[in-house]
């Protein structure tokens, strides 16, 4: 059982921050197109979110199996205080990627509000998702 909670963790990671790194790169290459292309082609560009929202069930569910599966005083002790920071940083990443779900959605109807705070938000979330595999391999080396 602990082989296939890894395998969906690793996906998990594979989709989630892979949807983060690919947000940003179409981000960065639409930046010569004219304002209203650019929210076009982002709009549809979002349904990519689909696959972060995929990964990171993946990872809450197989998370917890493997905490289940170990024993969370076991991984609690093994994983020490970054194993802690780890987990307050997938806590702020929910939070943050509940407000970014409220964005797209809003973003799809036009809101040019919402369109104005997604890259930033993007990036928030692309960089928490990164601090979070770093504080993973620091707690479990």
């Amino acid at each position: 059982m602990l082989d296939l909670w890894l395998i969906l963790h690793f996906l998990g990671v594979a989709l989630a921050v892979g949807t983060g790194f690919a947000m940003f790169t179409l981000g960065l290459s639409t930046k010569d197109l004219p304002p209203a292309e650019r929210v076009a082609f982002m709009q549809r560009a979002s349904v990519l979110s689909r696959n972060g929202s995929i990964g990171l069930l993946f990872l809450i569910v197989s998370g917890v199996g493997l905490l289940m599966t170990r024993g969370v005083d076991v991984v609690m002790a093994w994983g020490g205080g970054m194993f802690h920071v780890k987990l307050t940083l997938v806590a702020i990443l929910i939070g943050v990627f509940g407000y970014m779900q409220v964005l797209l959605k809003k973003f799809k109807s036009g809101d040019a509000a919402a369109a104005a705070r997604l890259p930033m938000v993007s990036k928030i979330m692309l960089l928490l998702g990164v601090a979070i595999i770093i504080s993973a391999v620091l707690a479990f080396q």
